[in-house]
């Protein structure tokens, strides 16, 4: 196994946990925690325990508020939305990060292709439909992009 792959496997995973850890079981508004699927699921990391809303005040893994709605945000869901084949209210935003992406390929580095050498800073954007993960990179203020093949060309906390 390549180190990047183990490096994005391992901030996925400290996300997840870190949003999984967030949630208080004292909501009563809150439905019950998703079961984790018994197989493994079609993308490169487990699937999360998280729900789209907002960890309680006090949670470290707490969501910016009205994130869903922020217009890169809203077109990245869409996306996820059209590529699942499912309505965009069905798509639960796993974890949000802002990043240090370590060249221009901003995480998603595309063969034959060529980048800047030089710090993005950016936001890691991660999406889920039942059991599959979407992962969504952008450039600080910029639209984000799809990332089929992610590379752990990135460290998180911007």
């Amino acid at each position: 196994m390549r180190t990047p792959y183990r490096a994005t496997l391992a901030l996925i995973l400290v996300l997840l946990v870190a949003t999984a850890c967030g949630f208080g079981g004292d909501d009563p508004e809150a439905g019950p925690s998703p079961a984790s699927p018994s197989s493994a699921p079609p993308t490169t990391a487990p699937a999360p325990t998280s729900t789209a809303s907002p960890s309680p005040s006090g949670g470290s893994a707490a969501l910016p508020e009205g994130l869903r709605t922020e217009p890169a945000v809203a077109a990245a869901i869409a996306d996820t939305a059209e590529r699942a084949k499912v309505d965009p209210d069905q798509v639960v935003i796993a974890a949000w990060s802002p990043v240090t992406f370590t060249d221009g390929s901003m995480g998603c580095p595309k063969k034959g292709m060529s980048y800047t050498q030089s710090l993005v800073e950016g936001e890691l954007l991660l999406l889920r439909v039942d059991a599959s993960l979407y992962q969504y990179h952008a450039a600080t203020g910029k639209p984000f992009a799809y990332c089929a093949t992610p590379a752990a060309s990135y460290t998180v906390g911007g």
